[in-house]
């Protein structure tokens, strides 16, 4: 009975409900490593349940994966920025990248062992990734051509700023957890060394651009 007044009256927070405890325990654990069972126990429903909503872990995952790839996208996508100088399109949109990291910490982890253990993740997102970034990437080639024109960097492509941003700070967030488990980064430390890393990587990007 409960089941079916879920299914009829909540759907929309016990759908977010099972969202939020797979995308915890696939962020922890990895694909291979969580059920369905487990997703359900967290939830506080059954698993015919998570079934009746999304049928497969593989719905479920790329539901979630696709959603996270996109807040990764959006890092640097966003038209609103445009309107800023170009040294701070640059310094806003790593620094959202960033932020991003910082709160899905195991987020490249997972982006990492799917993208190489699960092509078809990859085949997937393809066509999408090119829709969003196609616009976005014509628009800053010609603000980055007018930079140049001017002056004020030197000649470079927008996938080379684009791979740099992705590559200094996916990196970064990658080897943290072995900087903690060494005892670089403590309890006490920790805030301040992420945010130093922020600031050195946003030197390192923009004073790269100049000529």
């Amino acid at each position: 009975m409960k089941e079916k007044e879920d299914k009829a009256g909540g759907d929309g927070s016990m759908e977010e409900r099972i969202l939020a405890c797979a995308e915890r325990l696939f962020l922890n654990k990895g694909y291979n490593l969580t059920s369905m069972t487990e997703i359900a126990r967290e939830a506080g429903c059954t698993q015919a349940l998570v079934h009746y909503y999304f049928r497969t872990k593989e719905n479920l995952f790329s539901k979630i994966f696709e959603g996270k790839f996109h807040l990764f996208i959006d890092c640097i996508v966003r038209k609103e920025d445009e309107n800023l100088p170009f040294e701070e399109i640059v310094a806003v949109r790593t620094s959202r990248l960033f932020d991003l990291m910082a709160a899905n910490r195991r987020l490249p982890f997972v982006f990492l062992s799917e993208f190489i253990i699960n092509p078809d993740q990859r085949f997937s997102l393809k066509d999408n990734i090119v829709s969003l970034c196609a616009e976005a990437t014509s628009r800053l080639e010609t603000m980055i051509a007018a930079e140049v024109e001017g002056g004020r960097i030197r000649p470079v492509g927008t996938m080379d700023i684009t791979l740099n941003m992705f590559s200094l700070v996916v990196t970064f967030f990658i080897v943290l957890p072995f900087l903690e488990e060494m005892g670089f980064v403590t309890d006490a430390n920790r805030d301040e060394f992420i945010e130093q890393r922020r600031q050195e990587i946003l030197k390192t990007l923009i004073g790269g651009l100049r000529p």
